[in-house]
C-alpha cells in the first residue's frame, strides 16, 4: 500500500468518525432538550409547580413538588434527582393540570412532608395517595414519553431464586399502568 492510499484511508476514517459522532451528538442533544428539567422554579399548571435545586458539593440535586390552592403553596414531595435524568423520572402531569404523579423519598430533612417514600398521585381537590411503596425514579428509557406518563423501576424477586430483577413500568395520570417492553 502506497502513501497516497494510506492517506486516503486515514482521511476517510476520520471523516466517517466525525459524521457518526455528529449524528450521535445531535440525537443526544435533541433528547436532552426534549426531556430535561431546568434548575429553578417551574410552574406546571395553576395547581402544581416544581423546583430543581442543589447539585453542588454540599447539597444533592433535589426535585421538590408543590401543590397550589387558593394562594397557598405546599410542599408535597421531594426526591434526589440526577443531573442526567429526564422529566419522565421526576413527574407526570395530566393535560388539564389537575393531577400529578411524583416521587417522594423519606429523607432526614424532608422539609416537613413527613410521609413514607414511594410513587404518589395528587389530584387537586382530592389530595394525595401513595400508588407504590418500593419504587425508584432511576429508570432510564431512551425514548421521550408524553407529559402525562412517568417511568419507575420496581425490584421483583426472580422465581425460585435468591436474585432480584428490576423491571420498568409506565403509569399515566389516568391510572393506567403497564410493564415497559423495549421495542
Amino acid at each position: 500500500m502506497n502513501t497516497q492510499q494510506q492517506s486516503f484511508i486515514t482521511k476517510f476514517a476520520l471523516i466517517s468518525f466525525l459524521l457518526v459522532s455528529a449524528a450521535i451528538a445531535t440525537a443526544q442533544t435533541r433528547y436532552v432538550q426534549h426531556e430535561k428539567i431546568n434548575k429553578g422554579d417551574t410552574q406546571l399548571s395553576p395547581y402544581f409547580s416544581i423546583t430543581l435545586s442543589g447539585g453542588n458539593w454540599y447539597s444533592p440535586l433535589m426535585l421538590k413538588v408543590y401543590h397550589h390552592d387558593n394562594g397557598d403553596k405546599q410542599l408535597i414531595g421531594l426526591s434526589k434527582f440526577s443531573e442526567y435524568a429526564s422529566r419522565q423520572n421526576g413527574y407526570a402531569i395530566s393535560d388539564d393540570g389537575k393531577t400529578i404523579l411524583y416521587f417522594h423519598q423519606n429523607l432526614p430533612d424532608d422539609g416537613g412532608v413527613n410521609k413514607p417514600g414511594g410513587l404518589y398521585e395528587y389530584k387537586h381537590g382530592r389530595g394525595a395517595k401513595r400508588v407504590h411503596s418500593f419504587v425508584s425514579n432511576a429508570a432510564y428509557l431512551s425514548v421521550p414519553l408524553p407529559r402525562n406518563i412517568i417511568v419507575y423501576s420496581q425490584l421483583e424477586k426472580i422465581k425460585d431464586s435468591m436474585r432480584l430483577d428490576s423491571k420498568y413500568y409506565l403509569r399515566d395520570t389516568d391510572g393506567n399502568e403497564k410493564l415497559w417492553v423495549n421495542p
